[in-house]
């Protein structure tokens, strides 16, 4: 885009920038935070009236980040690509906590992380560029059924109000204890697996 064609948003008096915020979407509020390090900045410091809490889903074929509201629907939604495909998408690379994170546009309210290996490393820093932005609780559901190595995914959730740990394979009580010793959670952990 050309000088010409730019408007100069991040130049505008801090009330309009947030006035103009509090009009726009979680969806058009997390790509202006991922713009630059200003944008995030900027963002930060603008209290988002419609977010609640963000919600993690993991689950062998399908792991999500959810925004959700205060009625318990989806703002936003995050997925984790783990298998290449010709994909339709087309991805962008944004540099996160100093990494960069292939992540394509994929709806109106969605976002698809490209993570063909190690999808709890892009997945941790999405959240916490997530959390950074909309200072939000974290709600987890865990189901680590078929998970290879499903304790690779606990320090994306060090802290959270909820933890739900669902599904019908066993785990051991070493398992459970590590995730009893490494999560904080301020205000319900239910364990509906079974212990070995």
């Amino acid at each position: 885009m050309s000088d010409s064609n730019s408007f100069p948003f991040l130049k505008l008096p801090f009330l309009i920038i947030q006035n103009v915020v509090h009009h726009m979407s979680c969806t058009e509020i997390t790509e202006l935070s991922l713009c630059s390090r200003r944008s995030k900045r900027i963002v930060q410091s603008v209290r988002c009236p419609e977010p609640a809490y963000i919600k993690i889903y993991l689950h062998r074929k399908n792991m999500s980040i959810y925004i959700m509201n205060k009625d318990r629907a989806q703002c936003s939604f995050w997925t984790v690509a783990m298998r290449r495909e010709n994909d339709p998408f087309k991805y962008r690379v944004y540099t996160i906590g100093g990494v960069d994170v292939r992540i394509a546009k994929i709806h109106e309210c969605g976002f698809q992380i490209e993570a063909v290996e190690n999808p709890e490393k892009p997945m941790k820093l999405v959240v916490d560029h997530l959390k950074d932005v909309f200072k939000l609780p974290l709600e987890v559901v865990l189901m680590p059924d078929k998970i290879k190595d499903f304790l690779r995914f606990i320090p994306i959730f060090p802290v959270c109000k909820t933890l739900l740990l669902n599904g019908a394979e066993a785990i051991t009580k070493e398992e459970l204890q590590y995730i009893k010793d490494n999560v904080v959670v301020e205000y319900l952990f239910d364990c509906s697996i079974p212990i070995n």
